[in-house]
């Protein structure tokens, strides 16, 4: 199987970008953001022959039209971090083709390496904050592959931005239904000049090797995990359920690896839209999340299921009740000491970082083809769980990224096996 680049061009805003916009000045939360890329892959069957040249007309047309509302995804960062030029330099636009089927590609399973090829390659040259990739499988199908700059926007954003693409190109028009707001977030979140973006993120070392795989939880498998809290209400989600057998699992491997229990700690990514003060709204541009601990202390906690759930499930009610009453100013002092202790937790080799992109509307992005026949992550090149909703809605596919030393044994716990397929 090849996957070979047949065009490469920029695409800009179809109009100019105003001068009085030209300055998109980053918030605390964006400068502090990990200096990675988000990178969802959306697949699409299509009925009878397709025209692929009219089809990737359309959509970079589309693109272009997009843009104008998002428009600092189109401009540069800085030198000094503080702001994006918003000079509508444009976003990488690849189209490929796959010389497979679409089932074919499927069979041979998600793994890393071949992902990866279906967003694009970072250009390291112009420094775009996104990259848009068109594969074309031999069948017909279609996958788009979008990658775009973590220190700009964060996953419930950059679905937003994909969802209004998608609905230009199918309806032709803007119906604004998923149109960013821009909020000032710098007010709130300020920004400061004594901390480099590029020095302030979680690094990761470049000979650490990362193994990424799939591990999938069905509706039905979602209810035995309920049961065995011995809660059958429905009151645990499932995100807290997933969570809570994955770090289980991950904390009992930590103590078999050291051979000594170790305080271990979790740090989810909060998005913080809807649980902080006004001027954040539920459709703010940047990033307006950050991780939070939960402390697993060997000495204190039980590393059984439903203690594991109700450790996940107490703190995270906790932050949201402190986030309806802290000021911009604490949110900002909180979110650069949690980056510290997951840099630290990372330092010692211990796992930390968990993010869910579960409810976020990624099987609504209809590009005038219908809904995606199934949506993926492509990994991390550091330590990372990440949760999908699947196609049915009421289940959950995890993206579990480890080194090759703990995923042998993660694969093989025996919860694992029992919960996924």
């Amino acid at each position: 199987m090849e996957i070979k680049i047949r065009s490469t061009q920029f695409i800009k805003p179809s109009k100019p970008t105003p001068e009085y916009l030209r300055h998109f000045k980053l918030s605390f939360l964006d400068q502090i953001a990990p200096s990675s890329y988000i990178n969802p892959v959306f697949f699409y069957r299509t009925d009878g022959e397709v025209n692929i040249s009219d089809i990737c007309g359309q959509l970079a047309n589309s693109l272009s039209e997009v843009l104008n509302l998002f428009y600092p995804l189109a401009g540069r960062l800085t030198e000094d971090g503080l702001e994006v030029d918003c000079n509508d330099q444009g976003v990488k636009f690849l189209v490929a083709q796959v010389t497979t089927s679409l089932d074919d590609f499927l069979k041979i399973g998600p793994g890393f390496d071949i992902m990866a090829r279906l967003i694009g390659a970072r250009d390291q040259d112009t420094n775009c904050l996104v990259t848009a990739q068109v594969n074309v499988f031999a069948c017909g199908a279609l996958s788009i592959g979008v990658s775009a700059s973590h220190q700009v926007t964060d996953g419930c954003n950059l679905v937003r931005f994909i969802n209004q693409w998608a609905s230009m190109n199918r309806e032709g028009g803007d119906n604004g239904a998923f149109a960013p707001t821009f909020d000032n977030l710098d007010h709130m979140f300020v920004p400061t000049k004594s901390l480099l973006f590029q020095d302030s993120s979680i690094h990761v070392e470049k000979e650490d090797m990362i193994v990424t795989k799939r591990f999938r939880f069905n509706a039905s498998l979602i209810s035995k995990l309920r049961a065995k809290t011995g809660l059958m209400n429905g009151e645990h989600s499932r995100v807290t359920l997933v969570a809570s057998l994955i770090w289980k699992a991950l904390i009992a491997i930590d103590q078999v690896k050291c051979g000594i229990a170790r305080n271990c700690l979790l740090a989810p990514a909060m998005n913080f839209r809807g649980k902080v003060c006004s001027p954040v709204s539920k459709t703010s541009f940047g990033n307006v999340w950050a991780p939070y601990p939960i402390w697993f202390l060997h000495h204190e906690n039980k590393c059984e299921f439903g203690d594991v759930v109700a450790l996940i499930e107490d703190t995270t009610r906790s932050v949201i009740m402190w986030l309806q009453e802290a000021s911009g100013e604490e949110i900002c002092r909180h979110a650069k000491a949690n980056y510290a202790l997951v840099y630290e937790e990372l330092k010692q080799k211990k796992f930390s970082m968990f993010t869910s992109w579960c409810r976020f509307p990624m099987y609504e992005v209809d590009f005038g083809w219908g809904k995606p026949d199934w949506v993926s992550s492509v990994g991390s090149s550091a330590e990372l769980v990440t949760l999908m909703d699947d196609k049915d809605g009421d289940g959950i596919e995890a993206w579990v990224s480890l080194n090759p030393k703990d995923m042998y044994p993660f694969e093989r716990n025996h919860d694992i096996l029992d919960f996924t397929f």
